[in-house]
């Protein structure tokens, strides 16, 4: 179910990216200039994975800023809360994180287009608090075991490989779409409790994950 989910994700969002350059097309195209400048956006990932697991609540704000010809400097913060109730489990967490690296785009420039083809390597850190308000382990000879975990902080450490296309829909409104590889290089868990997530990171009993976001973006332009 989860791998279908998954996949119709996929088709979504790039439906709506193709409906957008079909659009696109449709408008009159100014002279070509570089776009130059300060990008602010919003990555709706958070609220995807939220349609596919109930259990997650979380959002992410990113800046982009050039400083070459193909070269970007990019920041992201965000939040990201789980809050699940079982049978015999009782889990929560909530926390933030910062991603920052380069971006380089490498799609050709011969066809004077604003649209981008991103490649970036990123530095991810989470800080955030976690623990089960309950949980029952069933003993079928003896009486059940009923415990908890008090909340603590932790952090985490990654790095992360990024890739994917950016287009230019209105003037300086932009639409694009990554996938990302992560792998954490540090926690200070002492694995008393193990994340279920670890904010903007993913799925906390791995060491490498993949990712996707998909992000809205406005250009306030220093040079057009």
């Amino acid at each position: 179910m989860a791998r279908t989910l998954k996949i119709l994700r996929y088709f979504f969002i790039s439906f709506w990216l193709l409906i957008s350059v079909a659009v696109r097309g449709q408008e009159p195209q100014p002279e070509w200039v570089a776009a130059r400048g300060i990008t602010l956006g919003i990555n709706l990932a958070g609220p995807i994975n939220r349609l596919m697991d109930d259990n997650r609540t979380g959002i992410s704000f990113l800046t982009r800023i050039n400083f070459g010809v193909d070269m970007y400097l990019i920041g992201e913060a965000g939040f990201e809360n789980v809050n699940f109730r079982k049978e015999r489990y009782t889990y929560d967490s909530n926390g933030t994180f910062l991603r920052i690296g380069i971006e380089k785009d490498i799609l050709p420039k011969k066809h004077q287009t604003n649209d981008n083809l991103l490649m970036g390597l990123q530095y991810g850190f989470a800080l955030h608090e976690h623990g089960a308000s309950g949980y029952t382990i069933r003993n079928g000879y003896w009486q059940d075991y009923l415990g908890n975990v008090s909340s603590y902080t932790l952090n985490s450490h990654w790095v992360e490989f990024s890739m994917g296309p950016r287009t230019e829909v209105f003037r300086n409104f932009y639409m694009s779409w990554k996938i990302h590889i992560r792998t954490l290089i540090a926690t200070n868990n002492s694995e008393l409790l193990k994340p279920y997530i670890v904010p903007g990171f993913g799925n906390g009993d791995r060491r490498l994950n993949a990712g996707f976001s998909y992000t809205l973006e406005y250009l306030l332009p220093l040079r057009k």
